[in-house]
């Protein structure tokens, strides 16, 4: 069975680096039984970035209320009045992005940022740097987070966890200039100076789907697509960590990568006019 010490080595062999700004996307299911569960390997993907690096998972929020206010949807009063207001500190992870960020959240030191949705979670020298400022309306594109985690050379750890899991391509999206990019409008409760929720809108674009063609249900998002496509130009590391396939990607690379797919696909095309006889 494994453990924090042998994980630390696989991690390592796959080309995590001491140092690293390392984001991590795990699934416990596919990594399998570790002596010492989860915080076990919180502690091994530390030790593969010791002694001065950095982890980042992406959080959001177990109570968001971002699908009870898309688009204009009304939460009734009662339902308003006491929906509790996010307070980084103490709010639970959204377990459905992987239950290891929950134990990486629960690290003394760590720290989260302020976007109650696309809230991350950092432990590290780096921690405060990467998750503030993290303001509504910037959840993935510039002055988020995620812009000061590509421009800190960071690099994406899919430990288990599928393609269609690289949050960095949502800043790809973001930043991709192109025409139709689709935008959503939400609430969010914040705390508020002296203890009340103050309810505030956010405008934003859809990481769902950043162009109608990525919001098909049952179809492959922009980020899969995307993932999947760099992923066949063996520009990555990948390798088996425990029971885990992983990939290691460079987030810079697969950003740049991102928006010159999406650019090169989609951007507005200027018709030439016709010559004349």
């Amino acid at each position: 069975m494994e453990n924090r010490t042998t994980m630390a080595v696989g991690l390592r062999s796959l080309g995590v680096q001491g140092g690293d700004v390392l984001m991590v996307h795990a699934s416990l299911k596919k990594i399998g039984p570790v002596i010492g569960g989860a915080r076990a390997i919180v502690g091994a993907l530390r030790d593969a970035v010791a002694p001065d690096g950095t982890l980042i998972g992406y959080a959001s929020w177990d109570r968001s209320p971002y699908g009870e206010t898309l688009n204009g949807a009304q939460l009734d009063a009662e339902t308003r009045r006491n929906w509790p207001p996010f307070r980084p500190d103490t709010a639970n992870v959204y377990c459905g992005f992987g239950l290891l960020n929950q134990f990486l959240a629960d690290t003394p030191g760590a720290l989260r940022s302020a976007h109650p949705d696309a809230s991350m979670v950092a432990l590290g020298p780096l921690a405060h740097e990467l998750i503030e400022p993290h303001r509504l309306g910037q959840a993935f594109g510039p002055g988020s987070p995620l812009e000061r985690f590509v421009t800190r050379n960071g690099k994406v750890l899919l430990l288990g966890a599928p393609l269609d899991a690289v949050t960095v391509l949502h800043y790809a999206e973001a930043i991709a200039d192109i025409p139709g990019k689709r935008r959503v409008t939400y609430e969010m409760p914040i705390l508020g100076p002296n203890g009340e929720t103050a309810w505030e809108r956010a405008e934003d674009f859809d990481s769902n789907g950043i162009l109608d063609c990525f919001a098909i249900d049952g179809a492959m998002d922009a980020v899969e697509t995307i993932a999947r496509a760099y992923v066949a130009l063996g520009r990555h590391r990948e390798g088996q960590v425990a029971n885990a396939h992983c990939y290691l990607l460079d987030a810079q690379d697969i950003v740049s990568f991102g928006v010159s797919y999406l650019e090169q696909r989609f951007a507005r095309r200027i018709s030439t006019p016709a010559k004349g006889p």
